[in-house]
């Protein structure tokens, strides 16, 4: 699996900003107000820009937003290498139609998952847990399950649990590693964060798959020295000494 990691793009030496990856983000609520800070948090070491705009017309998610400097706040859609969708939604309006029509490359989490339907998913890279695939496809999201249905509807799926399981309806692979410190809330946020943010300069079977071991490497750092005693933010912040630990 290491050749998949290896497969991860690299900053050029003459590159600007921007030239490694631009992020749209669409998330939050006035329910789930902190989902789209921890999803800047796991992208923003991990590509150039990121763009985010609130689900809600609600004060608090900007404010929220405004304490993480590298994050930058829009009303409209931007021009962008790939966009995140979902995460913290609530009952938020959907606007997936344009966002569908305004990128190439979607990352669709979390609340974002039941504003789809079956024929939406071509293309796109979805992050569904146990719950959430079995309410997209009506069935238990085994190894053999997850490389179906992405083959089925053309798009990649990281299926999470336990062991993260990867397809893109030719290639499987399974992702160990983690603890059960990971079943915090936020944890998600932060590894769709990430994903979007590889996502945005790699193929989405290995931005799924880089993500998935990143996020469980750095939840085994914080186990060494936390025990179970982490939560989602500390998982954002270790993102960057594991990703330099696997990728040597």
């Amino acid at each position: 699996m290491q050749a998949i990691l290896k497969k991860l793009a690299k900053p050029q030496k003459d590159s600007r900003k921007g030239d490694n990856g631009k992020l749209f983000i669409f998330a939050g609520s006035k329910k789930y107000h902190g989902a789209p800070a921890l999803c800047v948090l796991g992208a923003r070491r991990f590509c150039d820009l990121v763009y985010f705009m609130p689900g809600d017309d609600f004060p608090g998610i900007p404010q929220s937003i405004r304490k993480i400097p590298e994050a930058i706040i829009v009303d409209n859609l931007q021009q962008a290498d790939a966009a995140l969708y979902g995460p913290g939604l609530g009952s938020a309006p959907s606007i997936f139609d344009g966002v569908r029509v305004n990128y190439t490359k979607i990352v669709v989490d979390g609340d974002g998952l039941r504003h789809l339907d079956k024929s939406d998913l071509k293309g796109l890279l979805i992050t569904p847990h146990e719950g959430e695939f079995h309410y997209l496809f009506g069935i238990e999201g085994t190894r053999q399950n997850v490389a179906k249905m992405a083959k089925q509807y053309e798009c990649t799926i990281l299926k999470k649990g336990q062991i993260d399981i990867i397809s893109d309806g030719k290639t499987t692979l399974e992702s160990k590693g983690g603890n059960a410190g990971m079943t915090k809330g936020g944890t998600g946020d932060v590894l769709s964060g990430l994903a979007a943010a590889l996502f945005t300069k790699n193929e989405p079977l290995v931005a799924a798959y880089a993500a998935s071991q990143i996020s469980k490497a750095a939840g085994d750092i914080l186990f060494k020295t936390h025990s179970y005693a982490f939560c989602a933010s500390d998982l954002a912040e270790t993102l960057p000494l594991a990703y330099k630990q696997l990728i040597k």
